[in-house]
């Protein structure tokens, strides 16, 4: 069950359409962009994440993104990403799934939003901003590295990321903070809990 309240996505939403008017240079009229709003599931594809959320807003040349992770490791890291699959049709099943990487197709990519460490209470709120045609943050080997090609028609994943406990040592942490596999070993990455958006 969603659980965010109203005035909060309002004002999220407000921030993110803003963001796309600075990058268009003009308002973003009604028609010209597009908002969807789904809880996250954990692990993805598994049961709904209590008390999480996330917000899409698809604009003609960016996206821009919230997501609300709770229930998390106080303490440990967390990375946001976008699982970008810029020809859904191309994959094996719908939602597209991990697997569909592997069909060049697809034209895949998975994309680094934020990073940051959990608080005391679990909870851990990521704002994600990504252009077309920005290859900053694709993660490399990872399908077709090409980025987010169109808004419209990608079918966009926002995942979580563990990274463990947060290292003491400011260079690790800024991996754990910044790329895909950051401080893995020692520590166990994997995706905790994520959200389809269709397009």
């Amino acid at each position: 069950m969603l659980r965010i309240r109203y005035e909060k996505i309002g004002t999220i939403l407000a921030v993110l359409i803003s963001i796309g008017s600075l990058l268009n240079a003009q308002p973003v009229q009604a028609d010209s962009s597009r908002t969807s709003i789904e809880p996250l599931l954990m692990p993805p594809g598994g049961a709904v994440a209590p008390g999480t959320g996330s917000i899409l807003v698809r604009t003609k040349d960016a996206v821009g993104a919230t997501v609300h992770a709770f229930g998390l490791i106080p303490g440990h890291v967390y990375t946001a990403w976008l699982a970008v699959f810029n020809n859904p049709k191309a994959c094996a099943t719908s939602p597209c799934t991990a697997a569909d990487f592997a069909n060049l197709n697809t034209e895949g990519s998975v994309i680094w939003g934020s990073g940051q460490i959990a608080g005391d209470d679990g909870t851990v709120n990521f704002v994600v901003f990504h252009a077309v045609g920005d290859t900053t943050g694709v993660a490399p080997g990872i399908g077709t590295g090409t980025g987010l090609l169109s808004t419209k028609k990608a079918q966009i994943h926002l995942v979580v990321r563990t990274h463990g406990p947060a290292s003491v040592d400011p260079a690790v942490l800024q991996q754990q903070l910044s790329t895909f596999n950051g401080g893995c070993p020692p520590n166990t990455c994997k995706n905790v809990q994520g959200a389809v958006h269709e397009p």
